[in-house]
């Protein structure tokens, strides 16, 4: 397994300084040239959504939701497919990031805003990328969570800040395979053969809480999940940061479809690991690890191994990389000629390096890959989807009202999922009334300040 590790690792190093060294300006670190194929972006965004927040805390989840895990892939595909009547506009209105489109609908005063309040639920991302990083090596090795977080991040930040977009597009396609590969490979041997766990599969399957809904897992839960996850594929930064690589508006939307369509069966396999994973006890660490060593022959652990680090570095870079160039637009950096800037390059890398350790400081305190992950998303969507589809659509408002409504959907989305539940039957859904409310305060700003053609 060591070698395997070690020869994945060298080429992924030697792809980076690659394309470091074809690196020549910012519009190639931040959207690699504009020039990916439908199979370049669509790979990249399959290898994105399937991070380690999705898999490795989906799996986790199964003794809480059981089949229902299925719906956080089932969600983000349809997420994507209602992004695409939306594409030709995004692609059109954006340059490198999702502020710049934001400029472009509303202005420079919900550019400032989103440019700051984006890479802050970003980071929380990053940081659930690297709490999932250190619980897979947890597994696979005897270090503590403190050192194994400490390695997760130095790896995956050096490895974006080398050949920002460049690197991340040629990587994302190989590990978006060898994780769909992983995935395959334990569900198989989960299902047809290994080791028999305590209870029969049979019964597992009857015990388990079921698919689509569950005590645990109800239909205002999917309702909720799709405004607070869902969303966040038809107008998140990473989705946004894939599409502005294309060569073009049909090329975007091809690959976004294409991603989609893979998603929906990935989707209902995590679902059955889940599912599968209740049956073990005294699990340490990742769970999804612990029915690998269970289920598949010695031969086989080295590919799981791969796909579960690809899960990791292809999601964490990604996120990493949007969040930093959104810090790195908010300072200046291409937002004027090339020339009239001053090592441009180098002062995106620091920001990028700084971006790492801060998610990595977050990654200390909170542990909750699935907590943490959803926390960051419910402020993002809550601010940011409602004022990004209005624009797409056609619709315009003053640039006060769009910051407004911004501003309100996070504060609201934010409490909702940090307010404990109150006494009293409507109490106890405190929280899924402010995010709720968050979407509705959204809305009303944007349609007081709706400017009419």
């Amino acid at each position: 397994m060591n070698i395997a590790l070690i020869i994945y690792l060298v080429v992924l190093v030697l792809i980076a300084v690659r394309s470091a060294r074809r690196v020549g300006d910012i519009p190639d670190f931040f959207v690699a040239r504009k020039g990916a194929s439908a199979k370049a972006v669509a790979g990249s965004l399959v290898a994105t959504i399937l991070g380690g927040s999705a898999v490795i805390g989906a799996v986790d989840s199964g003794a809480r939701l059981g089949g229902a895990a299925s719906w956080f892939m089932l969600t983000g595909a349809l997420g994507l497919l209602a992004l695409i009547p939306f594409a030709s506009r995004a692609y059109s209105h954006g340059k490198y990031a999702l502020p710049d489109l934001v400029e472009s609908l509303y202005g420079n005063g919900p550019r400032l805003v989103a440019s700051i309040v984006i890479p802050v639920a970003w980071t929380g991302i990053v940081a659930a990328q690297i709490i999932a990083a250190a619980k897979l090596l947890m597994t696979f090795t005897d270090l503590s969570y403190t050192a194994a977080a400490i390695i997760s991040a130095a790896v995956f930040t050096l490895y974006t800040l080398a050949g920002g977009q460049l690197s991340i597009l040629r990587t994302d396609f190989m590990q978006a395979c060898l994780i769909i590969l992983g995935l395959l490979l334990v569900a198989g041997f989960a299902l047809f053969g290994g080791n028999a766990p305590t209870r029969s599969l049979s019964e597992i399957l009857q015990t388990a809480p079921s698919f689509p809904f569950n005590a645990n897992f109800s239909p205002l839960d999917l309702f909720l999940l799709i405004l607070t996850y869902g969303t966040t594929y038809t107008a998140g930064p990473d989705i946004f940061s894939r599409m502005f690589c294309a060569k073009d508006v049909a090329t975007a939307k091809k690959a976004i479809g294409m991603a989609a369509v893979t998603l929906i069966p990935v989707a209902f396999v995590i679902g059955f690991l889940a599912v599968y994973g209740v049956s073990l006890e005294n699990v340490q660490g990742a769970r999804i690890t612990a029915i690998a060593d269970n289920v598949l022959p010695g031969f086989l652990i080295p590919v799981i191994a791969l796909a579960l680090l690809s899960v990791v570095l292809s999601s964490a870079d990604t996120t990493l990389l949007s969040s930093s160039v959104i810090i790195s637009r908010l300072m200046g950096l291409g937002r004027t000629e090339p020339t009239d800037e001053k090592h441009p390059l180098a002062k995106a890398r620091i920001i990028i390096l700084l971006n790492g350790i801060v998610a990595l400081l977050l990654a200390l305190v909170f542990t909750d890959i699935i907590g943490t992950l959803l926390l960051a998303l419910a402020v993002y969507a809550g601010a940011f989807t409602v004022p990004i589809l209005w624009g797409l659509l056609g619709l315009k408002a003053k640039p006060k009202f769009v910051a407004a409504a911004i501003v309100a959907g996070g504060i609201l989305a934010l409490a909702g999922k940090l307010c404990p539940p109150l006494p009293g039957t409507l109490g106890a859904h405190t929280g899924d009334i402010l995010m709720i409310a968050a979407f509705i305060a959204n809305t009303a700003c944007l349609a007081m300040g709706r400017i009419k053609k």
